[in-house]
């Protein structure tokens, strides 16, 4: 009898295996991408990163593939980040990059979301590999050097490297703009103790007060990393690095306009005394905000006239950078100190008239921005375009 029921035992769980790997194969074809359809994204891949370098319709090619493969994507991303840390000479590790920002641009908002939940998993990595001519062999940061402008290839790689890390953490929104991507950080408390609970009108003023703050500050950020990839005599024979400069000066167009939008925005909020009843560390927040605008604006302005003099982006139409002055920021300052309780009708500060009635801002921050964009293409060439959003062109 023993015998009896072990054979049975035997031929349930023979049956079981077989029912569980019928299942196991016919789902294997959904979870795991086709080897053939693999061998092809790689081939495009190499296509892109390759000596001869890719355009548009590779890129459009690559996008085609892994959309026919859920789990494609995850080996793309594999793939150029080991095409990017074997790269020895920086033209290699520059296409590299370049096809990560062009896929970030041309792909749609969930490809682009994959995109960068892979780039927060380091499935795909974006950091520059380290070469002999590079400050960072030596282990000097990059911004700790110190210079201006990008000097060389290795730098020029560095410094792309790290505006494509700062530039995932941007999405591309429906009106074709720019915006953060991740919400801001709690405010830290001075006295380490938590705050009083707020009412629900309060918290959704600070809430509010501290998304701008935060877009703000993600704004400067962007554009100092755009500022220090001006290249040089060096670079400028590198078409890819042409390329890829011509990408991010198109962006930090985007990336100003929405700075001065926000500006005027804070500047309407200290008008209306909204930001005096806000907590310490986002008045702190606003306070530096205003002080780095009045250091980084004069930087901008003479990066567009340095870029306007160079052959490969005069054809392009500038925004109109107004420098944010010390006087201003001070006549901000002013606006956002708060009322003496004992003095409820104080009278508002001279600078608030001195404008005719409108922000500090109102008359400084006026951008005109080309709705024809260009695209830098392999040959330094410039081909103009009729496409309004920060998107490549579809073929």
């Amino acid at each position: 009898m023993k015998v009896f029921k072990g054979k049975i035992w035997a031929a349930i769980g023979s049956r079981m295996d077989h029912a569980v790997g019928t299942a196991s194969t016919k789902a294997s074809p959904a979870a795991v991408p086709d080897r053939a359809l693999l061998a092809d994204i790689e081939a495009a891949v190499e296509r892109c990163t390759g000596g001869a370098g890719g355009d548009d319709r590779h890129v459009h090619e690559i996008l085609f593939l892994v959309s026919n493969a859920p789990g494609a994507i995850t080996f793309l991303s594999r793939r150029i980040t080991a095409r990017l840390e074997a790269a020895r000479a920086p033209a290699a590790a520059l296409r590299s990059l370049l096809l990560v920002h062009r896929l970030l641009r041309a792909g749609d908002r969930y490809f682009e979301q994959d995109l960068r939940g892979l780039w927060a998993s380091r499935d795909l990595r974006v950091d520059a590999p380290r070469c002999s001519c590079s400050p960072l062999a030596a282990g000097v940061s990059y911004f700790s050097a110190g210079a201006a402008v990008a000097t060389g290839a290795c730098a020029f790689v560095h410094g792309y490297s790290a505006y494509l890390e700062e530039r995932m953490q941007w999405v591309i929104n429906q009106a074709g703009n720019l915006e953060p991507a991740r919400r801001p950080p709690p405010p830290n408390h001075d006295d380490g103790k938590p705050p009083p609970p707020p009412s629900s009108s309060s918290q959704s003023h600070d809430a509010d007060a501290e998304t701008l703050l935060f877009k703000l500050a993600m704004c400067q950020r962007l554009l100092d990393l755009a500022i220090q990839l001006l290249p040089d005599n060096n670079t400028s024979a590198c078409a890819a690095a042409m390329s890829a400069f011509g990408i991010v000066l198109r962006e930090s167009f985007k990336v100003y306009d929405a700075f001065t939008e926000g500006l005027d925005a804070m500047a309407m909020l200290l008008r209306s005394r909204s930001l005096t009843g806000l907590s310490k560390p986002l008045r702190v927040s606003a306070h530096e905000i205003l002080k780095k605008a009045c250091a980084q604006t004069p930087d901008l302005k003479e990066f567009y006239h340095k870029c306007k003099r160079s052959n490969a982006s005069k054809s392009l139409e500038y925004p109109l950078v107004m420098v944010v002055t010390p006087a201003q920021a001070a006549a901000v300052e002013m606006l956002s100190m708060p009322i003496p309780e004992e003095d409820g009708q104080e009278a508002e500060p001279e600078a608030e008239a001195s404008d005719g009635g409108g922000s500090p801002f109102a008359s400084k921050m006026e951008t005109t921005i080309s709705t024809v964009w260009v695209e830098f293409e392999e040959d330094q060439k410039l081909i103009p375009g009729d496409d309004h959003s920060l998107k490549e062109p579809k073929s």
